[in-house]
């Protein structure tokens, strides 16, 4: 099919691009895990709200490699779903995680789905869309393009964006001539199951599912140098009043200092420290996501940005939901 028109952008902060283009700071402090990937694979987060950072007033409920209980326990889920944080996350505006070529849009997942394959080899899908989508296949987009709006659900299921990122857009025992389980999706349907059995031998990650947080966040500075630095942004509803800022990227390093969460309230970003990207760990304790940040007095230290939350436990009562108390102030491109 022939290449479509240029897609809108998605709105984003009201700061300038630059913000996303934030460097890694050369302060020979960064621990094992900070990370830049390829050149030219700048990735943000797929969801947003007029005039915010992208992410923000939005939650993972059921995260990578996390028991959906209410849904369907026994299974380990393999993406994020995505709510608003309050009201209804139907007709929120979807956006693209990084640049890339649509090679998929159709299905009824229920609502559509469009799988884009980026530009450093990696697939990422958008799930549950409204059938008025944004782009087509052939139409290339880049970080922070429109794909589409979440669809209105009416079967029961809260409204949600599925997002995965994956290696594959179809292979043999997941979705590709012999699928290893009879999900309804069938032979040869690129958007795949969504969900794969705990009794299983192998994890998502084996299958080439991956973590789009830590994808997100090794990522997402691909493109920066050290003299550009942009800022995270507290969230509109963190954990708490205040985080501890440590010397190192773990919950059992030195604390620095106490670091304020009013929502809106800027830091400089320093760097970034995140877990593997194909993590075989499960449930939300699974996440590993720091932000190094200059506080005002000067000093600097790394806060927990990612979080686990018991909003949904799985069936051996770990935590299953995500919530964010720092997000990057990425706009769209």
């Amino acid at each position: 099919m022939a290449q479509q028109s240029k897609p809108s952008a998605c709105f984003g902060s009201s700061l300038t691009r630059r913000a996303l283009l934030a460097g890694l700071a050369a302060t020979g402090a960064a621990a094992a895990g900070t990370t830049a990937a390829a050149a030219g694979a700048a990735y943000g987060y797929p969801i947003g709200n007029p005039g915010q950072p992208l992410g923000a007033g939005f939650f993972i409920r059921d995260g990578f490699t996390c028991e959906n209980t209410w849904y369907l326990p026994g299974y380990w889920h393999t993406g994020e779903d995505w709510y608003r944080q309050e009201g209804n996350t139907a007709g929120a505006q979807v956006c693209a995680v990084a640049a890339g070529q649509v090679v998929y849009a159709d299905a009824n997942y229920p609502g559509r789905v469009v799988i884009v394959r980026h530009d450093d080899g990696l697939y990422a899908m958008y799930g549950h869309l409204d059938p008025a989508l944004a782009v087509g296949v052939g139409a290339r987009v880049a970080r922070g393009d429109a794909i589409g709006r979440v669809f209105q659900r009416d079967d029961g299921v809260p409204s949600h964006l599925h997002f995965e990122i994956r290696t594959f857009l179809t292979t043999p025992a997941v979705n590709g001539s012999a699928p290893r389980y009879g999900f309804a999706c069938g032979v040869n349907c690129p958007p795949g199951p969504g969900y794969w059995p705990i009794a299983a031998p192998d994890r998502p990650s084996d299958l080439g599912w991956r973590s789009p947080t830590h994808v997100i966040a090794h990522r997402m500075l691909a493109r920066a140098s050290s003299a550009t630095r942009g800022d995270v942004v507290v969230a509109q509803r963190p954990h708490a009043a205040t985080a501890v800022v440590r010397a190192a990227p773990e919950s059992a390093a030195a604390t620095v200092a106490e670091l304020p969460l009013k929502p809106g309230t800027r830091y400089p970003l320093l760097a970034i420290s995140a877990g593997p990207e194909a993590s075989r760990g499960t449930s939300a304790l699974a996440y590993d996501l720091w932000y190094r940040v200059r506080l005002a007095d000067g000093r600097a230290g790394w806060v927990q940005a990612a979080l686990p939350s018991p909003f949904d436990t799985g069936s051996d009562g770990r935590p299953s939901s995500v919530v964010f108390d720092l997000l990057p102030d990425a706009m769209a491109a």
